[in-house]
Parts: structure tokens; C-alpha cells; sequence
């Protein structure tokens, strides 16, 4: 089981405990603006809350409960998927609005990229966003992410960008 923390996050598996803020998280329009394009109902939140969240993740790849030290509290996911056969890692999270502008995403992001090329040493880490996020695309950037392509996706307008940083660029960006 993967154990990791930064200054001000902890990373655990989801517990029961972390429903109701999970749920608040994923009905909130602003928070799910750029994954998906539409709130979860409470019904949608709670069914994959339950299905697809809690207990999990219990080895290293998911999205890892985020735990802010300073309250207690459960202010979103953050970590590295392994999504189907594909053989790409991605970096992802998601955080509740009231923690946003803090820089925990680019806190997070570090910690997890740490992880994946210090710990697991893989050989690059891809990451989705899309386009016009500019924050998620400003945090990437930062760490050093390379654009790779953009697709649509059919029926929805919307456009994901796709980027990668590969273990042999990885750098810590400066304070």
C-alpha cells in the first residue's frame, strides 16, 4: 500500500467518512467544468463513490483520497492511473473549491511525480486536461509536461489536450 504525504496533504484510500465531502465535491458544476463538462447528480456521486472510490485505491495506481493536515478534512483525489490495457500512467486530481488557489494541485502533482519517476522509475508520465483550463495547463507546464496532441470528443465539444513528461526531463520547480 502506498504511504505519502507532503508538508500539508495526506494520501490514503478512500474511507465511508469521505462521502459527503466527495459527493459536495462532485455536484459542484465549477469543479467537474473541465472533467466531464456536467456535475455528478447525488445519485451518480454516491453510486461511484461506492463502486468505484471507496477502499480504493489499495495498491499504487488511482486516485488517492487527499486529506488536508491543517483540518482533517477530505478535499478531493489526487495520484497516477493506469487506465484499462493502456501502459500510460496519468496524473490526475480533482479538489474541492474552497481549497483551490492554494497551491496544493502543484503540491500534489510534485508528490506524485516524485513518486512515479523516483520510486517506480517510469520511464514518462502523460497527463489529460482540457483545452482552456489554463490552471491545470499552467501546472503542467510547470513541472515540464510537452503538449503531445488534442482530440475531440465526439458529441461534446470538447476538446483534450494530451501531454507527457518524460523521467529524463523531470524537474522540481522552483519555490
Amino acid at each position: 500500500m502506498l504511504s505519502l504525504e507532503t508538508p500539508r496533504l495526506l494520501f490514503r484510500s478512500h474511507h465511508i467518512e469521505d462521502e459527503e465531502a466527495f459527493i459536495a465535491m462532485h455536484t459542484d458544476p465549477e469543479v467537474r467544468r473541465y472533467v466531464g463538462g456536467r456535475a455528478w447528480s447525488i445519485y451518480e456521486s454516491v453510486k461511484r463513490f461506492r463502486s468505484g472510490y471507496l477502499g480504493n485505491p489499495s495498491e499504487t495506481y488511482g486516485l488517492w483520497a487527499t486529506v488536508f493536515k491543517e483540518d482533517g478534512k477530505y478535499i478531493g483525489c489526487c495520484g497516477l492511473s493506469a487506465p484499462g490495457n493502456d501502459q500510460r500512467k496519468y496524473l490526475a486530481y480533482y479538489f474541492a473549491r474552497p481549497y483551490w488557489g492554494r497551491g496544493l494541485a502543484s503540491e500534489a502533482s510534485k508528490a506524485f511525480l516524485d513518486f512515479g519517476f523516483n520510486r517506480l522509475q517510469l520511464p514518462s508520465i502523460f497527463a489529460d486536461v482540457e483545452k482552456g483550463h489554463a490552471i491545470s495547463e499552467h501546472i503542467l507546464q510547470k513541472f515540464g509536461f510537452q503538449f503531445v496532441s488534442e482530440e475531440e470528443v465526439p458529441g461534446r465539444g470538447r476538446i483534450i489536450s494530451l501531454y507527457e513528461l518524460l523521467q529524463s526531463e523531470w524537474k522540481t520547480p522552483r519555490p
